[in-house]
Formats: structure tokens, sequence, C-alpha cells
């Protein structure tokens, strides 16, 4: 399932469910992502997606399982040093937070967020090769255009993974939509893994709904 249609999916059961249903809380959101640090010797502001959820534990206390991805796009002139294409970066975590505060429902508008769990970074260089042949590609679903002669495609020639235990702390503010469960929510919260050589530390801006 796309990134697309799983929003869409969340959006959509945030707005029906029935007042009745409190023992749980959901999030989904996405932003801008900096990083700090030696990781922004490296690697360019980028963007987040984070989709989560957990038991309500008491009415100002709450936990949450999360996903987050984030990229870490490698600075063009590091790339050049190498002597690559092109080399990408990725962060994903999996993390157990608490919420604690008045922001996590109702007409509240302020919580305390923090955890830790896993970490993961992976880095993988590109090179553009040259081809002879014939390349083809779909077109519209239904037919394909083919490229005789010269092609050129970029390849994976090598890629580096640490993966670590980290943790998070921020905070946030939300604001109610309505008569239903759902909040927009504003988010910013540091994140630091212990990655194998150069440790990992970003600062995402999130923006998305909690309910």
């Amino acid at each position: 399932m796309s990134v697309r249609r799983l929003s869409i999916l969340l959006i959509y059961a945030s707005l029906s469910l029935p007042s009745s249903a409190q023992g749980f809380n959901f999030n989904i959101g996405g932003g801008p992502g900096f990083p700090l640090g030696t990781t922004s010797d490296f690697a360019g502001t980028s963007y987040n997606f984070v989709v989560g959820g957990g038991p309500n534990l008491m009415s100002h206390v709450k936990l949450d399982a999360e996903f987050m991805f984030e990229g870490l796009p490698v600075h063009r002139s590091i790339i050049d040093q190498l002597g690559f294409s092109n080399v990408k970066g990725r962060f994903y975590s999996l993390t157990t937070n608490v919420l604690i505060g008045s922001g996590i429902g109702g007409h509240k508008t302020a919580y305390l967020i923090g955890g830790g769990g896993w970490y993961r970074r992976t880095i993988e260089a590109q090179q553009i090769v040259l081809g002879i042949g014939e390349v083809c590609e779909p077109w519209w679903w239904w037919d394909a255009q083919c490229v005789h002669g010269i092609t050129t495609n970029e390849v994976t020639v090598g890629s580096r993974t640490s993966s670590a235990g980290g943790f998070n702390v921020g905070g946030g503010l939300t604001f109610p939509l309505g008569e239903s469960r759902a909040n927009f929510y504003l988010e910013m919260r540091y994140h630091h893994a212990f990655t194998r050589n150069v440790e990992t530390s970003i600062l995402p801006l999130t923006f998305g709904l909690r309910w």
C-alpha cells in the first residue's frame, strides 16, 4: 500500500471513529527535517513522515508506538569529492514514546513527548553507467517506449547501513477540528541515534493529525 493511500485511509478512520472509542490514540504526519551536529556536515534538509498509535493510560498520559522516515540527502560537494553520480541517505526508526500534558485530546493545546527505540541509517552510492542496446519503459500503463543505441543507467555500486538504539524528546501543540476527535498537531522533536562511525541527530518539524 502506498504512503498516499495509507494516509487517506487513516484520515478517514480518524473522522469516522465514534466518540466512545477513547481507548487508543493515533497519529499521522509529515514535514521538513533538519540534520544537526555532525549529521549536518554530510546531509542537508529533507522531509519526514511519521505514523503511530497506542493506548491511553490516563486522560493526560498516553503511549505511542511510532514509525518514522527521514531523508538524508548527502551534500553535492561530498558526492563530487567521492566521484559518484549520486549518494542517497535514509533514516528510519521504530520507537515507543510517552505523551504527557494537556494537548493530547479534547480542547487542550500542549504536550511533551519522549521515548526511545531502534534507529537505522542507510547510505547508498550510485554511479551512471553506459550501455548499448534497447531499453523499454512502460508508457501510460498499456504501451512501452523503447530507446535504441547508447543508454545511461544509474546503478547502486555500494551501500552502508548502521542500526543502533536511540532516543527522542520534544513537544507539540494540538488544535481541535470541529466536533470530531481529530486534532491538528504541530510538533518539534529531537532524535539522536548512536549509529556507527557518526552518530545521527535530526530535528523534524511535523504537521499532522492526532486522534
